[in-house]
């Protein structure tokens, strides 16, 4: 029997029964050859030429993902999955197989037409479509990508349907997650998002959704550099000229106060929400993965402790929030809560963007929690900051950590302009991101003071009065922002630094004392 045969026997039969049509029995030999070589794209060529004969090309949704995973420059295997997809009434998946057929052949027309009366029955207005990928593992990205895309499109007009691709593993926040699918089309397939991420050059720029910030264009050939600046330039415009379009339904509002009042904590009550970042969220998410880089971003919770003993005595409630943590603060108060260390069982995700949605304003680290403030216009002050990258939130103010090099304090005006690192002047400081390179070319950030905590929290709850913000600059904070330069990215970025700050280290911004 065939299945006996050695592969070059095989091969020969194979060739044997395509050049006599026997399609049936072509189709048992090549299933025999794909035993032992289920990625051979000429032996999948054949299998598919079989079905076809057979009628049975579209039988196995499975065998074309895996041919077109194979052999993904053939027109004929996305054809062939787009009808495949419809039989099974799977819209999404039938588009995305016209994409890559005409990401192939941009004038195929038979693909352009069956890719327009699909768009069409979806709806009458769109003429094209775009799609891209979700970083769902980590809330800061998950949370800046849909989210302001949408706000941008919400005051225009546009024919483009905008499809976004989830894996749906490992989500940093399920409730957050199921937000974003409320605000635009979410498509959880595993096989195209892989398909995505295993080839994203693949797909033609046309159909590419490109994000405000997007950290797929790295895999796309654009420089991490480039992305960021783009990435920022683009956010700051976003959230500071358009309004927040992220709704909490209403019975998830009912259910989260009912979820609070059994803490003690009222929709009457001021509230604080605190995150400290540490190590703890990442490296337990990815254990695997080494982020010790990033662990001069980290910040001691201990150094918020006065500043959080201020606002319970100002009668607010304190809430400490975050996944994980590998630290805590030692703080009996009947009024601090720390839902960090001791979340609830059930409704931990939730809780936490709730409270940010509702709490008077955000005390934060820039980690993922502050993309779910930027996501409703919460007041955000943020402490430790660094790298010198002002937030790019609508209402916030921040503190840096500041930077010294060879145990001198560097001025940050300095960083600004561009000032580089000693060993590669090619490579400014303000994009620095791993704490390494600094270390290798002798600089160091250093965690602020408690009492520089303390006088940014006083400073700002000042400027907090039921959730709305004063956006007024003092004089020394119109000074900073005119000794910015003009080419610094954050410029016209409403988040600066506070003023107690710019009062008490005037050196380090080329200020005078007031």
């Amino acid at each position: 029997m065939e299945s006996n045969l050695k592969v070059i026997e095989l091969q020969e039969l194979m060739n044997n029964y395509y050049q006599q049509s026997d399609f049936k029995k072509l189709l048992f030999v090549v299933n025999q050859l794909l035993i032992k070589d289920p990625n051979n794209s000429e032996y999948l060529t054949y299998k598919l030429k079989a079905l076809e004969h057979l009628g049975k090309a579209t039988e196995s949704i499975q065998f074309l993902q895996h041919y077109v995973n194979m052999c993904s420059t053939d027109v004929t295997g996305f054809l062939l999955l787009y009808k495949a997809c419809l039989e099974r009434e799977d819209i999404a998946g039938a588009i995305f197989s016209l994409i890559y057929a005409l990401s192939i052949d941009a004038n195929d027309e038979v693909c352009l037409s069956l890719l327009f009366d699909l768009l069409q029955k979806a709806d009458s207005k769109y003429k094209r479509v775009k799609i891209n990928i979700l970083t769902t593992k980590r809330i800061g990205h998950l949370a800046m990508e849909i989210e302001p895309h949408t706000r941008q499109l919400q005051t225009q007009e546009d024919d483009c349907l905008y499809l976004f691709l989830s894996a749906n593993n490992k989500t940093a926040n399920q409730y957050l997650y199921g937000l974003l699918k409320d605000m635009a089309f979410v498509i959880e397939d595993q096989f195209w998002f892989n398909f995505y991420a295993t080839r994203p050059m693949l797909l033609d720029n046309f159909f590419f959704a490109e994000f405000p910030y997007d950290l797929n264009s790295i895999t796309r050939g654009v420089e991490s550099k480039d992305v960021s600046e783009k990435g920022y330039r683009n956010l700051i415009s976003i959230y500071r000229d358009n309004l927040s379009n992220t709704v909490i339904p209403t019975n998830d509002i009912q259910l989260g106060w009912e979820l609070l009042n059994d803490y003690g904590i009222t929709k009457n009550d001021k509230l604080v929400c605190l995150h400290v970042r540490d190590s703890a969220y990442l490296s337990g998410m990815f254990p695997s993965v080494d982020f010790s880089y990033h662990d001069y971003r980290d910040a001691k919770i201990e150094s918020y402790r006065a500043a959080i003993e201020y606002l319970l005595e100002q009668g607010y409630k304190v809430i400490r929030i975050g996944n994980t943590t590998n630290q805590s603060l030692a703080l009996d108060h009947g009024h601090y809560f720390d839902f960090c260390i001791n979340p609830h069982k059930e409704h931990a995700e939730f809780l936490e963007v709730f409270l940010i949605s509702q709490c008077d304003f955000l005390i934060g680290t820039m980690s993922g929690p502050i993309g779910i403030s930027a996501m409703f216009d919460t007041p955000s002050l943020l402490v430790n900051v660094v790298p010198f990258n002002h937030p790019y939130l609508k209402y916030s103010r921040f503190i840096p950590k500041q930077l010294f090099h060879k145990n001198t304090k560097v001025n940050f005006m300095n960083v600004c302009n561009g000032l580089s690192l000693d060993n590669n002047p090619e490579v400014s400081i303000l994009n620095v991101s791993q704490q390494q390179e600094l270390t290798d070319n002798h600089y160091a950030y250093l965690d602020n003071r408690s009492d520089d905590i303390f006088r940014a929290v006083v400073e700002f709850s000042s400027l907090v009065k039921d959730r709305q913000f004063d956006v007024t600059y003092t004089p020394a904070q119109q000074t900073y922002v005119s000794n910015l330069p003009d080419q610094y990215i954050f410029k016209t970025c409403p988040s600066i630094v506070c003023d107690s700050f710019l009062q008490q280290y005037p050196e380090i911004f080329n200020q005078n004392k007031l």
